[in-house]
């Protein structure tokens, strides 16, 4: 089985760096390449053809939920999980309309970010 690619966007280094340490030992899980907002996001996953984005919501440039609806729009088969360190029930939704696969609230990530990775590469529905 090939291992899941995957693009951590965020405009924070430090996070970028736990959430690269935190997968770096998940089998089948390889991160590929990081992006400071949504623009370069958006580019680095056109350059890089990661088969999941994390992404969080608020960022300078142009935010998460609209370089989801980028991603997503581009038909490249690239899917996306919003991190976000707010569980705020507005956002919750704007990420589902964006096209987004799963809202992983950072405080909780570390139970719930591998299986929503999992869940989403090998397109098991979501639980709600």
């Amino acid at each position: 089985m090939l291992p899941t690619n995957v693009l951590i966007v965020d405009d924070n280094v430090g996070f970028r760096r736990h959430v690269r340490s935190l997968l770096s030992s998940e089998a089948g899980i390889q991160v590929i390449g990081e992006a400071g907002d949504g623009e370069q996001a958006v580019f680095e996953a056109a350059r890089l053809h990661p088969n999941l984005v994390l992404m969080d919501v608020r960022m300078p440039r142009m935010n998460g939920l609209e370089a989801a609806r980028r991603l997503i729009g581009a038909s490249s088969g690239t899917q996306v999980i919003i991190l976000s360190q707010y569980d705020i029930d507005e956002y919750k939704q704007a990420a589902a309309e964006s096209g987004a696969r799963d809202y992983v609230v950072k405080k909780s990530m570390m139970q719930k970010l591998v299986p929503a990775i999992q869940a989403a590469v090998s397109d098991t529905p979501l639980r709600g």
